[in-house]
C-alpha cells in the first residue's frame, strides 16, 4: 500500500437511498461499500452516494459486479475511494482486475479528468493519474477454496491493496456446512498466509469484531449491511414494545 491505511470499520450499502450513507457516517463508520453487485443501485444513485459519503467524511467504496470497463470506470470517475472486486480466484484474475482499475503502466484504465475524480477538469492530468494508481484502493475478494489456497500470491500482485475473505460465498462454493472445521481451517491458513506476506486483510464480522481485529490480525471489517441494521433495529424495537404491552396487560 502506497497511501494512507485502509479505513477500519465499514458496512455494505444495499438500499438505493443516499441517506443510508449519511446515516452510516453519523453512526461513526469509517467506510461504506456501495453494493453494485447485489444491491439494486443504479449508476446515478451510486454517484450521489459517493458524493454524499465524501461530504460526510466517510470513505466511499463500491463493490462492482465485475472488471468490465463499464463496471470499474464509472464508479472511479465518480470519485470512489476504491473498489471491491468479487470472485478473484487466481493470480491471472488478480492481474485482470489490476489492468481494469489502474492506469498505465500498471493497467489499462481509460483517463478523463472531467468527472468528480478529476475535480470536474480542475485536477492536472499528472495528479489524476497518480491518484488513480496510488490512492484508489483495489480490494479483491477471495470467496472460494481455490482463492483462499492462493491468497498470498493473489494479494502480492502489484496494484492490489488488500484481500477480502467472503465467508458466505466460500461456504456455498465449497459446499461447507455452517461452522465446519474444514472451512475454519482453510480460513485460518489464509489468515496466516496474508500475515506472512504482509497483505492487508478484511472480512465480514457480526459479533466477533474484537477477536478478528486483535487476535486474528484483520485490518478492516464490514460489520453488516444497512438492510440488516434496519431489520435488526426494527425487530428489537417491536419485540421490546410487545414485551412491554404484554407486561402491562397482566
Amino acid at each position: 500500500m502506497t497511501g494512507d491505511e485502509l479505513p477500519r470499520l465499514g458496512a455494505w450499502v444495499k438500499l438505493p437511498a443516499p441517506e443510508s450513507v449519511e446515516l452510516l457516517a453519523l453512526a461513526g463508520f469509517d467506510f461504506a461499500v456501495i453494493d453494485a453487485e447485489h444491491g439494486a443501485i443504479d449508476i446515478r444513485t451510486m454517484a450521489t452516494m459517493i458524493a454524499m459519503a465524501r461530504g460526510c467524511g466517510i470513505a466511499p467504496f463500491v463493490r462492482v459486479p465485475g472488471t468490465a470497463p463499464r463496471d470499474v470506470q464509472v464508479p472511479l470517475d465518480a470519485g470512489a475511494a476504491g473498489l471491491f472486486v468479487p470472485r478473484i480466484d487466481s493470480v491471472a484474475q488478480a492481474h485482470e482486475a489490476v489492468r481494469a482499475v489502474r492506469f498505465p503502466p500498471l493497467g489499462e484504465r481509460g483517463a478523463s479528468t472531467s468527472g468528480r475524480a478529476g475535480q470536474w477538469g480542475r485536477t492536472p492530468l499528472s495528479d489524476y493519474l497518480r491518484s488513480g494508481n496510488n490512492d484508489v484502493r483495489l480490494v479483491v475478494q477471495a470467496e472460494s477454496v481455490t482463492a483462499l489456497s492462493a491468497i498470498g500470491e493473489i494479494g502480492a500482485v502489484a496494484g492490489i491493496d488488500a484481500v477480502f475473505i467472503g465467508p458466505m460465498d466460500l461456504a456455498v462454493s465449497g459446499q461447507f456446512q455452517e461452522g465446519s472445521p474444514e472451512m475454519a481451517a482453510l480460513i485460518t491458513a489464509a489468515e496466516q498466509s496474508c500475515a506472512d506476506h504482509c497483505i492487508p486483510l478484511g472480512t465480514v464480522a457480526s459479533g466477533h469484531a474484537a477477536e478478528l481485529l486483535q487476535r486474528r490480525g484483520y485490518d478492516f471489517l464490514v460489520l453488516g449491511a444497512d438492510t440488516t441494521i434496519l431489520r435488526q433495529g426494527a425487530h428489537a424495537l417491536v419485540n421490546s414494545a410487545r414485551a412491554a404491552t404484554l407486561g402491562a396487560r397482566r
